[in-house]
């Protein structure tokens, strides 16, 4: 079985879900994973991936909090090219630093610094008509 399932698996068995979650391989086939988690679950996640440290074949963890996920949901997202960097440009004109990005057809999620969280919001909000 490889990591990313085993990872998976065992956040499941442990009843810890993973929020947010992006995978990224170098050109040295490096694996790298982000994680996003539940603040009442940072704790357990931590001690769960340093368990499975070894097993995973992962030559560091790292945690960085506090953070927030922000994004946008469209479920038309594949009929308008450009969604995704409107979002991303938003927060960038804020100087909001960005950890993470994740995408789908109908989805734009990144991770923020929690203390952006505020103004991230208004910056998205300026640049779409919001709910």
């Amino acid at each position: 079985m490889d990591g990313g399932a085993a990872l998976l698996l065992e956040f499941g068995n442990h009843s810890l879900n993973i929020q947010f979650i992006t995978h990224l391989l170098d050109q040295h086939q490096h694996s790298y994973l982000t994680l996003a988690i539940d603040r009442e679950d940072i704790r357990p996640a931590f001690d769960l991936l340093t368990r499975l440290q070894k097993q995973l074949g992962a030559l560091s963890i790292k945690l960085k909090t506090p953070v927030a996920t922000i994004g946008i949901y469209g479920p038309d997202f594949r009929h308008r090219p450009g969604i995704a960097g409107i979002f991303l440009h938003s927060l960038k004109q804020q100087n909001i630093p960005i950890f993470a990005i994740s995408t789908s057809i109908s989805t734009c999620s990144a991770l923020i610094p929690e203390r952006e969280a505020s103004k991230a919001q208004s910056a998205i909000g300026n640049m779409f008509l919001l709910p």
